[in-house]
This record gives structure tokens, sequence and C-alpha cells, in this order.
């Protein structure tokens, strides 16, 4: 009976570790699987860029006043209308101007008529004062005669000249091909150009922008200005209109860097330019700008976060037949969002962006649609 109970205990040892061993494998082969999200490598390039913030400008802006004062006679556009170079914008009362210029028109001839007459007998007094005819006196009469008739005909002129430029003055034209930005009176306002106030509002009687092309000026810190140049590349892009840009935004190019540094901010100005073509991004609106600092075309990247860097060097996990392989890579220029690299991908693998973290080689993933 003794060796009976002895070995009862052994046998229930035996039988529990033999199920023990049996439940392992099933449980091994049926591990839940880990809900990842997958890029795909690129070979399109990386680039990096310095991401700043301004106001969009109109790349042309201008505030029209007319030449002269006067009762605003007719205003032809409203805001909102494009207009081409040379395209009426405004007109006044021209009456008052047309009568003087008449007059002086008028009076130019009767200069010219006096110039003539004492051109001649300045002419006929020479000859009769050569032959000995003529006193000296009357010769020099004849002289001052001529003088004056000059001087009266240049005056005249210039009542003319005046006079023609107060009724072209009334015009205002636009001066290049552009958009209303504003229209500050109404028909039958009197405009003076002298009463505009230069502290805000309406700078003009009309207002004219050119928003085929758009500028922002951007404050640089003197700790990043030294590394852009004019000529670089540059992607605008605005928030609100977003979805009807390019992904990366207009493009454009840095077109100056100031040399000297704001005394306030102790910041440099730098202004960049981007076509407009379709005039979706209006003037006033916010932009971020990015100014590719550097640009490598042709290698291979991924995206910043599918590089994971431990102590013994950087990897990424590689999506491949259900499982995650973890790959070393050598990383190289790091742009925004990208990273280029250099060895460890051929540059087409899907590579694990989210879930990546604490995931273990050859782990079982399913890839999140």
């Amino acid at each position: 009976m003794t060796r009976v109970f002895l070995l009862l205990p052994l046998l229930l040892l035996v039988a529990c570790g033999q199920g023990g061993s049996a439940a392992s494998g099933p449980a091994a082969s049926n591990a839940p699987k880990v809900l990842v999200q997958v890029a795909t490598a690129s070979t399109a390039g990386v680039e990096h860029t310095l991401e700043l913030t301004g106001t969009v400008q109109a790349g042309r802006s201008v505030d029209l006043v007319t030449d002269v004062p006067g009762k605003i006679r007719q205003i032809p556009v409203k805001t909102g209308d494009a207009v081409q170079a040379g395209a009426l914008l405004a007109r006044l009362d021209t009456e008052v101007a047309r009568f003087q210029y008449d007059q002086a028109e008028a009076a130019a001839r009767l200069a010219d008529l006096g110039l003539s007459n004492a051109q001649r007998e300045f002419g006929r007094a020479e000859t009769l004062h050569q032959a000995g005819s003529l006193p000296d006196q009357q010769f020099e009469q004849a002289r001052s005669a001529l003088e004056m008739a000059g001087l009266q005909r240049a005056q005249a002129e210039a009542a003319k000249g005046l006079a023609d430029k107060q009724v072209r003055g009334s015009v205002l034209t636009a001066p290049f091909d552009g958009v209303v930005a504003y229209v500050c009176c109404e028909e039958g306002e009197y405009f003076n150009p002298m009463s505009v106030s230069p502290m805000g509002g309406a700078q003009g009687l009309v207002g004219l922008v050119d928003l085929d092309t758009v500028k922002i000026d951007l404050e640089v810190s003197d700790r990043d200005v030294g590394r852009i140049a004019p000529g670089m590349p540059a992607h605008v892009r605005v928030d609100v209109v977003a979805d009807r840009l390019p992904p990366k935004g207009l493009p454009g190019t840095v077109e100056s860097v100031g040399l000297a540094a704001d005394a306030a901010s102790r910041t440099f100005p730098v202004r960049v330019v981007a076509g407009n073509p379709d005039h979706v991004v209006r003037a006033g609106t916010h932009a971020r700008v990015r100014i590719v600092l550097e640009r490598k075309d042709g290698v291979v990247s991924v995206p910043a976060a599918a590089v994971v860097r431990a102590d013994d060097g950087a990897f990424v996990m590689v999506a491949a037949d259900g499982v995650a392989r973890r790959t070393p890579v050598v990383v190289g220029l790091q742009g925004n969002g990208d990273v280029e690299i250099l060895q460890g991908l051929a540059g087409t693998e899907q590579v694990v962006v989210e879930g990546n973290f604490g995931l273990p080689d050859g782990a079982p993933i399913e890839v999140a649609l």
C-alpha cells in the first residue's frame, strides 16, 4: 500500500506536466494580431525645410488717386472687378477744367501770333539799324518787344499745359492688369487727394491689386537666416484653401534676404514670392511657408514615424506575409516628415508607421484599412 500512495502523486505530476505542454503549442500559434498602420517606402526624394509663417500680400498693390480734386462724375468699377491696364476706374467732373483748357489754348494762339509779329518787327528794325536808318533806342525797343513776346508765349504754353493736366488728372486709369481691391467713394462725392489719410483705411480713391503672384514677408532668426539664400525653392500653404492647392502648396521662391536685423525684433526680413494664377490665395490670409534648405532626389525615404532608434542603431518594422520583421537601417537626410534611408531598404517595402514601438520581431500583424 505504501508504494501505491507514493506513485499516485508522481503520476499526477506527470499528467499535469503533459497537459501544460500540450496547451502551450496552440496558444503560441494563435497569438493575437497587432493592429498596425503601414506606409510604402518611396524613392521620390527628401526635402529638409524651414517652416515659417507670414501674411499673404498681393504681388503688386497700389492706392490710386486723381492728380486734382473735384466732384466724382463716374466710377464704372466695383470691388472685386478684374480690369485690364488702361481701363477707366474713375472720372471727375472736368467741365470747368475743359473751359480753362480752351481759354489757355486760345491764349497760347494769341501768344504765337504776337511772337510772330515781334519777330517780323525785329527783323525789319535790325535791317534798318544796320543801314544806319534806325536809331539805337528804337532798335533796342524792338529787341525788348521780341523778348517779351517770347516770354508771353512760354507763359501761355505753361498755362495750357497746366490746364491740360487738370483735364487728364481728373481721369483715373488702371496702371496694370489687376483686381479692384476697394472703391472709397460714391459718384457725386467730392474727392480731394490731399485729404487721404495715411493712418489706415482707404488710402486712395480706388485700390488695385495684382494677384497673379503673391508675396509673403517673413521674420527669420539670426540662427536660421544664414541658411537661406535668394533663389531657394519654397512651398506656400494656406490652410483655409488647402483643398484647392497642390499637396505641398503653391510653389514659390525666395526673392530676397535682408542683411540687417530689425532693431526691435532682432529678426531678418525674408521675402518669398509664389505664382497664384487662379487667384485661389487672397491677400491678408495666413500662410505657412516651407523654405527648402536641402533636397535629395531619387533616394529611398520613409515617413519619420517608421524609424525607431535603439541603442544598437535605427531600424524599421517591415510588414510582409502577415508579420513584422525588424530591419536595421542607416538614416541620412531628415526632412519634414520624411527620413532618407541610406542602407537597409530597396524603396518598395511597406513599413509600420503606427504600432511599431515595442513590436517584437516576427509578431503577427493586421494592417488597418
